[in-house]
């Protein structure tokens, strides 16, 4: 026990204790630096690393666009770019380079130029496909057309019809080649229908140039798509309405049936309304004894309506008797005015027979003198 406690007591404990403290505390005072520097080591390491990777990006063209219209080339193609690790992350993210095919110094034709890139860090290696691109430039032209919607009109519900169309634009601006738009027969919004259909279709269609074959044509359209509403409905028809007295009236009375609607429009199948040409509307006058109004229904049959559906009738009446007299008294005056004209065309008659009785006996007079 005594020599345990020398042993503790001994300069030599306090020394190695204190230097194992101060080992200890150098440690915890620079981890954090050791971290970071093992940190730094890594990252230097993967910026120091090689990557590649492939990009999509537009193709731009460098042409004189107002005076040719260029076909052939790709929207976009693809470019593989490999160099360091860090570079080729930030070129992919912000994509601030560009590849361009330059056709400022081609006139008309078909050409085979050489796709370049512009932008790109000179550290970075990069590889175009396609690296090579056939172009047809040709003489740029502009006409304007005048819609057409076409739709399969079998797709109607039977019984049911179309009616115009309506377009939120009626023409449209098409630009090509100078012979693609020469060869433009027309330009159609196509719309896309259901089955069985019975109410308005509205839908926002597809243009398309078309040649006198229906292919289409290789142009520009503005605008690309159109909004189009096709009314779908029943078929209609105008028929004229005839008023038929029905019924037993008053013996002393007469009657006479008047109305303001004289036409009635007809909606239902085309096979039933072909079937029609007029419409007679019964008025019955029983029980009638003075002038009234009555609203009649029309009658339809096979599914058809009508509009109005129902007309007011005026039952106009009157008294027998007086009618006669009326007449009787124009007969009257008929006769009267009939009898004076042949008594003055009498007199007339008789005047001239009188003068020339009296002409021939002067010349006979003067004759025998």
């Amino acid at each position: 026990m005594n020599g345990f406690n020398k042993f503790f007591n001994s300069p030599l404990v306090y020394r190695i204790l204190a230097l194992g403290f101060a080992i200890m505390l150098f440690g915890y005072v620079n981890i954090d630096r050791i971290n970071s520097t093992r940190q730094a080591t890594t990252s230097s390491t993967t910026m120091l690393a090689n990557k590649s990777r492939t990009l999509k990006v537009p193709l731009q063209i460098n042409a004189d666009t107002d005076k040719y219209f260029i076909t052939g080339y790709p929207e976009k193609v693809k470019i593989n770019i490999e160099g360091p690790s860090a570079l080729v992350t930030a070129t992919a993210n912000t994509q601030n380079f560009k590849i361009m095919a330059n056709l400022e110094k081609l006139g008309v034709g078909k050409h085979t130029v050489r796709l370049r890139q512009e932008g790109l860090n000179k550290e970075l290696g990069y590889r175009i496909v396609p690296s090579k691109i056939t172009v047809n430039i040709q003489t740029r032209a502009t006409k304007r057309f005048p819609i057409q919607v076409k739709f399969n009109k079998a797709n109607l519900a039977q019984g049911y019809t179309s009616g115009d169309p309506e377009l939120s634009q009626s023409t449209a601006v098409v630009t090509g080649s100078k012979a693609e738009i020469a060869a433009i027969d027309s330009v159609v919004a196509n719309v896309n229908t259901e089955n069985n259909l019975t109410s308005d279709i509205t839908q926002q269609a597809a243009l398309q140039a078309l040649d006198q074959q229906g292919n289409t044509v290789n142009a520009l359209l503005d605008p690309q798509s159109v909004k189009v509403t096709i009314p779908v409905m029943r078929p209609t028809k105008k028929v004229p309405l005839s008023l038929k007295q029905t019924g037993e009236g008053e013996e002393d009375k007469t009657y006479h049936l008047s109305s303001d609607v004289h036409n009635v429009t007809l909606t239902g199948s085309q096979a039933s309304l072909d079937k029609i040409s007029t419409l007679e509307l019964s008025v019955s006058i029983a029980d009638v004894d003075k002038t009234t109004t009555k609203t009649i229904t029309v009658p339809t049959s096979d599914g058809v309506q009508a509009d109005p559906s129902t007309v007011s009738v005026k039952i106009i009446v009157s008294d027998s008797e007086a009618e006669s007299s009326s007449e009787s008294s124009t007969e009257a005056t008929s006769a009267s005015s009939e009898s004076s004209s042949n008594n003055s065309n009498s007199e007339s008659a008789s005047d001239r027979s009188s003068s020339a009785s009296t002409s021939e006996s002067s010349t006979s007079s003067s004759s025998s003198n």
